[in-house]
């Protein structure tokens, strides 16, 4: 498992937009679920500095997320581009090795 941090200032007047855009459920969720290696998106907000944001891509190896990222380089760009003006900073902090705690149960997407 590999998780790749990345820290942002956001535009005080695109915090929520920003928040739909990166959270777990926004449109980079949807783009990474097209390839079989990714996991989740974690987004969380810093406790005193509102404009401060982190984000954590889980996913199973690094060769997965190259893989995406080679699979997907243009829709990538194309969402950057897109969503550029909810951000002042953008930073990637770098890949971490993770524990398989984060993943899902097998069942989780299951109806019950």
């Amino acid at each position: 498992m590999v998780e790749v941090f990345w820290r942002y200032r956001v535009h005080p007047m695109q915090a929520r937009a920003f928040e739909e855009a990166y959270g777990p459920q926004g449109p980079w969720a949807r783009l990474f679920a097209k390839h079989a290696g990714f996991r989740r998106v974690r987004l969380f907000k810093h406790r005193v500095d509102p404009q401060v944001y982190l984000t954590i891509d889980v996913w199973d190896s690094k060769a997965a997320w190259d893989e995406f990222r080679r699979e997907h380089r243009d829709e990538y760009h194309q969402l950057d581009k897109q969503l550029a003006l909810l951000k002042l900073e953008e930073h990637m902090l770098g890949f971490y090795d993770g524990s398989e705690e984060y993943r899902a149960p097998a069942d989780a997407d299951a109806s019950v």
